[in-house]
């Protein structure tokens, strides 16, 4: 698979409920992106009327790729925070040939341990690593765009029960798309980290994170101090 010749697209979905903290991993994105020189797209509205929030995301993947030239869109949730102003997503990616989606891991790291969020899904599917759809590169390919059809398509159709139980989107992909597509699909490893809270956000950081995934966001005053850590470390 060639080396992307266009700038990556991050894009993130977040709806006014979830403004008091997506505004700050928001500015956060859309700084980092002015500085790499990739495009930064919000979209801030409900796209499905007739499901949970959730597949608005997927809806809003399906959408973009519909609509872009561009040879990768990266979907970030509004409670993922970037925390390395070197990053360069598309170097992430090239360490993946052949694969068409690379997604975060659902899975927490404390030192060399790795413990599973979901322990249902964990002992249900014999992993301690399954995908997590937070933080998504996604080369802009038919493979893809047929994969976010078929999302949509079993949430709606074959996997309708599973769609609207925590984790939603999460639980079709495991059931019905992960483990069929493996071959072009990979699992990033601590190039993100999904951590509890901002106190094991340096530790994230200092074991290699460069994006941090942390449940249910940031305050003001927390993405404040992320900020500065960041700068320091950057120095």
């Amino acid at each position: 698979m060639p080396q992307m010749t266009s700038p990556p697209e991050v894009i993130m979905l977040s709806t006014s409920d979830i403004e008091n903290y997506a505004r700050y991993s928001r500015a956060a994105w859309e700084k980092f992106c002015t500085v790499r020189g990739y495009d930064f797209f919000h979209y801030p509205e409900k796209m499905l009327s007739d499901m949970h929030v959730n597949w608005s995301k997927i809806e809003m993947v399906r959408r973009h790729l519909a609509a872009t030239k561009t040879d990768m869109v990266v979907l970030v949730d509004a409670d993922t925070y970037v925390c390395d102003p070197e990053l360069r997503l598309g170097a992430i990616a090239d360490g993946y040939p052949g694969k068409d989606l690379m997604f975060s891991r659902d899975c927490r790291n404390i030192g060399p341990l790795i413990f599973p969020l979901n322990h249902a899904a964990a002992f249900r599917y014999k992993t301690r690593k399954l995908p997590n759809a937070g933080f998504v590169l996604i080369r802009n390919t038919e493979f893809s765009r047929k994969f976010f059809d078929k999302w949509l398509d079993l949430a709606r159709n074959e996997l309708k029960a599973l769609a609207d139980t925590h984790p939603r989107n999460q639980r079709v992909l495991w059931e019905g798309l992960y483990f069929q597509n493996e071959d072009k699909i990979a699992l990033l490893d601590r190039v993100v980290e999904r951590v509890g809270g901002v106190a094991n956000i340096a530790s994230a950081i200092r074991h290699g994170a460069k994006v941090v995934h942390v449940k249910e966001g940031l305050t003001e005053a927390q993405a404040r101090e992320l900020e500065d850590l960041v700068n320091v470390t950057s120095q």
